[in-house]
């Protein structure tokens, strides 16, 4: 519940502008409102944060550099908050996080599909269907679901982008600091 009176920033989801304003009327809304109508940043933030800290420390113990990392979003808009928090959490620049969607502006998402499968960057992507089903990202380690999903058959999908193998020499030119895809991870943000 959000109380009346409290100061909101909204967003246009079409124009993308940003403008404050004083909520005349209390907002009730469910969980599943929750990154669709309202977002709350504090709780992506929460969840990135306890990410990176546990990514080095119990995922990915051998590791200096992330590992490419696929996460979910529910929706576009969704996506660019992610990546926003993600860019600040890790302390990088937008070569480090890019989202991938039908929406992308500026670089094609084609474009950032090739770059996220065969260099360095982006170490971490964010999508909401586009990465889901068919497109092989071979030296991706980590699933991210900071989504529901509500299909088994899609689930299985999504999360066979990370079962992709490949030989060590090439994995290795996008993740020098490890030797051999052994294995991959999901993170289920959402259960």
């Amino acid at each position: 519940k959000i109380d009346s009176g409290e100061m909101i920033l909204k967003r246009d989801k079409r124009t993308r502008a940003k403008r404050w304003e004083k909520l005349e009327d209390e907002v009730t809304y469910e969980a599943k409102d929750l990154d669709r109508k309202v977002t709350s940043k504090d709780q992506i933030r929460k969840v990135i944060k306890t990410f990176k800290e546990k990514l080095f420390a119990e995922i990915f113990k051998d590791r200096k550099h992330v590992p490419k990392t696929l996460i979910y979003a529910k929706d576009d808009n969704h996506a660019e908050e992610i990546v926003e928090i993600v860019r600040q959490e890790f302390g990088e620049d937008n070569k480090f996080c890019q989202k991938i969607t039908y929406k992308t502006e500026g670089i094609k998402p084609e474009e950032l599909i090739r770059q996220f499968r065969n260099e360095f960057y982006p170490r971490i992507a964010v999508t909401v269907d586009m990465i889901a089903t068919g497109t092989d990202i071979k030296p991706l380690e980590i699933v991210f679901f900071m989504r529901a999903v509500r299909s088994r058959n899609y689930f299985e999908q999504m999360k066979g982008r990370g079962v992709r193998t490949m030989d060590n020499q090439s994995f290795m030119t996008v993740s020098p600091d490890a030797v051999a895809k052994e294995r991959f991870v999901i993170v289920d943000a959402v259960g």
